[in-house]
């Protein structure tokens, strides 16, 4: 009898030390499986926000570049009348975006699209930058007299020994969001425009917690801040006023754990962007997780499996997200040049043959100054469609930049890519304008056959390049292989 009680104390002895043995194993793997989900949160969260403020300072840019098309017809209409420019200015003016236009003549008389920009401008005496200046800026935000709105105005020399000295154009800065945002994240994002030596900053987009298009200043919202252990305030100030180009950080702001990237632009010195992402709204699943996981300590078996497949879930959501951000291009919806290169050589890393196919739409230039721009962005949208529904489903279709197109046909040869290139030329022959308007284009291409005429990226462009400018030469709307 004594040694039965001895037995059976022994295998609670025994049970209890497996019970605890085992608890002590899932709840280290537990906190384990926690500390990687939130190094791969902080992980993706800078990632997002850093491709964010990339994007940001690439559309101010843009703002540039669009400015850059103008002074192309500006420079064609040498002998016109400056009430002519600025009409043919307005016709082209995408007004769902920018908000004024105009230009600035060499003896300083400004030719606008409305009297108040022009005020504005006279008032912050930005024609006189404008005429001292060589080379283009973006004016510091200011309220608009004509809507009250704050408003950025671009200012690009137009170069030439035309009378016209610069062209202008002005967006509200809550129009911003129309270059910049993107679709997942909104609503869940919060970007700013910082002058780092006022640390005054304005608002562009807002995550619904406070207003787009409002001056604050960053030192009054620091009692809403509270920073990571060894990072301050001013060592952030500090870092934006020594020039710094970019960084991150994370920070609790009002009471929410955060993600701020800040990236400055480059054409406008001593801005940056700042990015605010707070992580909940990137990984609620895994905040709600962490902050729940203490009670359910007795099925925490259950919650490491729930755990793992919630780390996939977020894994395929976020590289959605920042895949978005850099390998698409943003007017026609397919691969940007950088992400079909990258495509591009994975292919030829596995040997797989193929035709690499150079295409240039023919005439864009006169296109888009006969059509205006919207036009000729609904033309290059026109030519990535048909790509994708002409050629094979497994082909590597993507914009190399301007009105310039890549396709990477896999597995065919050089007469079979010469079908496809000929029955492309007939489905883009005609386009319908928005306006019913019935347009003729056509399209210049060079090939080049895998392994044969290059074995890599850039040997393959260089080749159907050299192709294509052979048709070039011929009257384009032809298709021509290297060495045929």
């Amino acid at each position: 009898m004594k040694d039965r009680r001895k037995n059976k104390t022994k295998r609670k002895v025994l049970l209890a030390l497996y019970l605890a043995v085992c608890l002590v194993i899932i709840v280290a793997a537990y906190f384990h499986l926690s500390r990687i989900a939130r190094n791969f949160n902080t992980e993706h969260l800078e990632l997002i926000t850093g491709l964010y403020a990339e994007k940001m300072n690439d559309s101010m840019e843009y703002l540039q570049n669009y400015v850059q098309e103008d002074i192309k017809m500006i420079r064609s209409m040498e002998n016109a009348q400056p009430e002519e420019i600025l009409e043919q200015l307005e016709k082209n003016l995408d007004k769902t975006v920018f908000g004024d236009i105009g230009f600035i003549m060499n003896d300083g008389e400004i030719y606008g699209s409305s009297s108040c920009a022009v005020s504005d401008i006279k008032k912050k005496k930005l024609d006189e930058a404008a005429l001292a200046s060589d080379t283009s800026f973006n004016s510091d935000p200011y309220q608009s007299s004509r809507t009250g709105n704050m408003t950025m105005t671009v200012f690009v020399p137009v170069g030439d020994p035309s009378l016209v000295h610069t062209l202008y154009v002005s967006i509200m800065i809550e129009n911003l969001r129309q270059l910049g945002e993107y679709e997942l994240l909104q609503g869940k994002i919060s970007i700013h425009l910082l002058k780092a030596d006022s640390e005054n900053f304005i608002t562009c987009v807002s995550d619904n917690s406070g207003p787009s298009g409002s001056w604050n200043n960053l030192l009054l919202q620091q009692k809403y801040f509270q920073y990571d252990a060894g990072y301050s305030y001013n060592q952030w100030i500090k870092d934006m006023r020594s020039g710094k180009k970019d960084g991150r950080f994370s920070a609790i702001i009002r009471g929410e754990e955060s993600t701020i990237s800040y990236r400055s632009i480059s054409v406008m010195p001593g801005w940056y962007v700042i990015v605010e992402l707070t992580n909940k709204n990137i990984s609620d699943i895994t905040q709600q997780f962490s902050a729940w996981g203490g009670v359910y300590g007795s099925i925490l078996v259950g919650f490491t499996i729930l755990y793992m497949l919630t780390l996939v879930l977020l894994e395929k959501k976020d590289k959605k997200m920042y895949m978005g951000l850099s390998t698409t291009d943003p007017l026609t919806g397919i691969l940007n040049r950088r992400a079909f290169q990258i495509t591009v050589e994975e292919e030829l890393r596995k040997k797989t043959p193929g035709i690499f196919i150079f295409i240039d739409v023919d005439n864009f230039k006169i296109y888009n100054d006969t059509y205006g721009h919207n036009n000729g962005d609904f033309c290059l949208k026109h030519f990535a469609k048909t790509m994708k529904s002409c050629f094979p489903e497994d082909s590597i279709i993507g914009r190399y930049g301007g009105d310039e197109f890549v396709v990477y046909l896999k597995n065919l040869t050089g007469e079979m890519a010469r079908t496809y290139m000929e029955t492309f030329q007939r489905m883009i022959s005609q386009l319908t304008l928005p306006t019913g308007e019935v347009v003729e284009l056509s399209a210049s291409a060079g090939g080049a056959a895998f392994p044969e005429q290059g074995e890599d990226v850039m040997s393959l462009c260089k080749s159907a390049d050299m192709a294509l400018y052979k048709v070039k030469q011929n009257g384009k709307a032809d298709f021509k292989m290297k060495g045929m």
